[in-house]
C-alpha cells in the first residue's frame, strides 16, 4: 500500500526519513529454519512459540484457527488441534537476525535491529542512491531474497510512524509531513503502554487523533513525563533516531577459528593477543568494559551464550579467563568456530579511576585475591549471595559465581513462601528424612491436612530418631510451572531443633533447620 505524495506547506523532515522492515512472525520463522517447528506451508501444520504455558507468537495459520497472542497454551491447542509448539528461543532469535543486519547492511548504509524481526535505517542516503524510496525498498528487498525471507515495509518522517507502517503489511510509503494524519485513525493501543490506553479510554479518547488534540499541559500534569513521549509519538514527532553506534566494528571483537578448537588452553593462546588489542582500542576511545555478552559457535552449530561482569571493569586477561571458564562449560558438542566479545555496557574511564584517598565499591586488593582465587580453583568456586524470589526457601537466596551477571529475578508476590523469621540452615538440595506416625508407618501429607494421623516421630539426616513434640501444617505450595503441589510442614523435635519439612512425591524432605 503506497499513500500518494501531496505536497503540504511548512513540513518538515526532522534529521531524515527513517524505513522499517519487519519479518512477520519472526519467532516462527526462526523456529522453523532451525527445526524446533515442522515446515510451514500447504501440508504444514500451524505453528507457535510458548513461553510460561502461554503463546508468545505465532503463524498466520494458527490465527486463522483463532490463536492469539497472550493465550493459554491448553485454549490454544483446544483452538487449533493441529498446533506445534516451540519454546522461545530468544537468544537464536538473535543470532539469526544478525544475518538480516548483514543483508541490509550490504544495500544501505546504517541499520538498527529493534527487536521482533524488525529493523529500522535512515532512508534519506538510500534514497538518494537509488532514485527514490520505492527502489530502495526494492533493494532491500533483494538483499533479503538469497535467506529465503519476505518482510513488510513502512517508510516515514519518525520511526513510531515508520514502525505502525510496517505493521500493516506490505509496503506503506506515509509521505513527507503526513505521520500525523497517518496516524490519526489509529486506536490509542498502538502506543503499547496497557495502563495509557486505558485511562484514555476511560476519558473518552479513541484514537490517536483525538490524544494529539490534548494540551501539553494537561497530559503532563495527568500522565508525567511518559505521557508527554506519547503524545509526541502521536502527533508524529517521535525523535528516535537510527543508532548505528553499536555496530562499529572496533566495539565488537569477532574471531574465526579455522580448524576448530577444542580445548580451553588453545582458546586462550588463540584469543589473549585480539582480545588484548581490542581492550586497548577502547582504552584510546578512553572507554573501559564493565559488562561484556561473550557469544560461542560450534562446528555444529550449537551456540553458547552468556553475559559477565564483575565490580569495576574488566581487562584483558579478565576476559580471557570468561572465555576459558564459558568454553570449559559449554557443550557446543563440536570443535569451536567462533567466538564474539559484545560490550553490554561501556563506562568513561574516569569512572574507575581510583580517588586520592581510595575509596569505592570494593577494595582492589580484595577484589585481584577473589579474582585470583577463581582463577586457581574455577570459576564455582567462589559465589555472591544475594536475596531471590521463590516459595521455596533455596529459591530465596541465589548464589552466583563472582563476575556473572545475575539472573533477573521475578517480581512477588509469592503465595505459600515462609514468612520471616526464616530458618538459618537451608539445604541445598533438601535431604531425605523420614517422618513417622505412632504405628512407625510415613506419614502422608494429606492425611495431616485433614487430621486423620499426626506424626510421632522423626529421622533427621544422618541422625538417630528423635520424638516429634510439636508439628504445624501443611500448607500446600503450588508450583505452576511444575503442574504439582508440594506440601510444607514444621515439627518440633526431642531434642529443641526445628525443621521445615516438604512432602514431594510421597517422600519427605528436609528443607531448612532454625538454629
Amino acid at each position: 500500500m503506497t499513500i500518494e505524495t501531496m505536497s503540504q506547506a511548512g513540513a518538515r523532515v526532522r534529521g531524515g526519513r527513517i524505513g522499517v522492515l519487519k519479518v512477520p512472525d519472526w519467532s516462527v520463522v526462526v523456529a522453523r529454519q532451525t527445526g524446533a517447528l515442522p515446515a510451514g506451508g500447504e501440508q504444514g501444520s500451524p505453528g507457535a512459540i510458548v513461553h510460561a504455558l502461554r503463546v508468545v507468537a505465532c503463524d498466520a495459520e494458527a490465527r486463522a484457527d483463532g490463536v492469539r497472542v497472550g493465550m493459554r497454551v491448553r485454549d490454544a491447542q483446544g483452538a487449533s488441534p493441529m498446533l506445534a509448539l516451540a519454546p522461545a528461543d530468544p537468544v537464536g532469535e538473535a543470532l539469526a537476525f544478525e544475518r538480516v543486519v548483514r543483508a541490509v547492511l550490504a544495500v544501505v548504509p546504517t541499520a538498527q535491529p529493534i527487536g521482533d524481526g524488525a529493523l529500522a535505517f535512515r532512508m534519506r542516503g538510500a534514497s538518494r542512491f537509488y532514485g527514490s524510496e520505492s527502489r530502495a525498498i526494492e533493494a532491500v528487498r533483494g538483499a533479503l531474497a538469497p535467506l529465503g525471507l519476505t518482510a513488510a515495509f513502512g517508510v516515514a518522517d519518525d520511526r513510531f510512524s515508520a514502525e505502525l507502517a510496517a505493521g500493516t503489511g506490505g509496503e506503506t510509503i506515509v509521505p513527507p509531513g503526513r505521520s500525523r494524519e497517518f496516524l490519526s485513525s489509529l486506536p490509542v493501543g498502538v502506543l503499547g503502554d496497557d495502563e495509557l490506553p486505558s485511562m484514555l479510554h476511560r476519558l473518552g479518547v479513541h484514537t490517536l487523533g483525538g490524544f494529539s488534540q490534548l494540551p501539553d499541559a494537561s497530559v503532563r500534569d495527568r500522565f508525567g513525563e511518559a505521557g508527554l513521549v506519547a503524545l509526541a509519538r502521536a502527533r508524529g514527532l517521535d525523535d528516535r533516531r537510527v543508532d548505528d553506534s553499536g555496530l562499529g566494528e572496533e566495539r565488537v571483537l569477532r574471531l574465526a577459528f579455522e580448524p576448530g578448537i577444542e580445548g580451553v588452553h588453545e582458546l586462550a593462546l588463540a584469543v589473549r593477543e585480539p582480545v588484548e588489542r581490542f581492550v586497548r582500542q577502547l582504552a584510546e576511545q578512553r572507554l573501559v568494559c564493565s559488562e561484556i555478552r561473550i557469544v560461542m559457535r560450534g562446528e555444529e552449530g550449537r551456540v553458547s551464550e552468556r553475559l559477565w561482569r564483575q565490580p569495576g571493569f574488566l581487562r584483558a586477561g579478565d576476559i580471557v579467563d570468561r572465555m576459558r571458564w564459558q568454553l570449559g562449560e559449554s557443550d557446543l558438542g563440536s570443535a569451536l568456530v567462533e567466538v564474539q566479545a559484545l560490550p553490554e555496557r561501556l563506562d568513561a574511564d574516569v569512572e574507575h579511576m581510583p580517588g586520592l584517598w581510595g575509596g569505592g565499591d570494593i577494595d582492589d586488593r580484595t577484589k585481584h585475591a577473589l579474582e585470583r582465587l577463581q582463577g586457581m580453583l574455577g570459576r564455582e568456586a567462589v559465589l555472591t549471595a544475594r536475596p531471590g524470589g521463590g516459595r521455596l526457601l533455596a529459591e530465596r537466596g541465589v548464589l552466583t559465581p563472582w563476575g556473572d551477571a545475575p539472573a533477573p529475578q521475578a517480581a512477588g508476590p509469592w503465595p505459600g513462601a515462609l514468612p520471616p523469621p526464616r530458618p538459618a540452615v537451608v539445604f541445598r538440595p533438601p535431604l531425605p528424612v523420614r517422618l513417622l506416625d505412632a504405628a512407625g508407618e510415613s506419614v502422608d501429607a494429606t492425611a495431616l491436612d485433614e487430621r486423620q494421623g499426626s506424626p510421632a516421630a522423626f529421622s533427621p539426616p544422618a541422625s538417630a530418631r528423635r520424638r516429634v513434640v510439636a508439628w504445624a501444617g501443611p500448607w500446600p505450595i503450588r508450583r505452576r510451572e511444575l503442574g504439582d503441589v508440594v506440601h510444607r510442614v514444621q515439627i518440633l523435635d526431642g531434642e529443641g531443633e526445628a525443621w521445615v519439612l516438604l512432602h514431594a512425591d510421597g517422600s519427605w524432605l528436609a528443607e531448612g533447620r532454625y538454629a
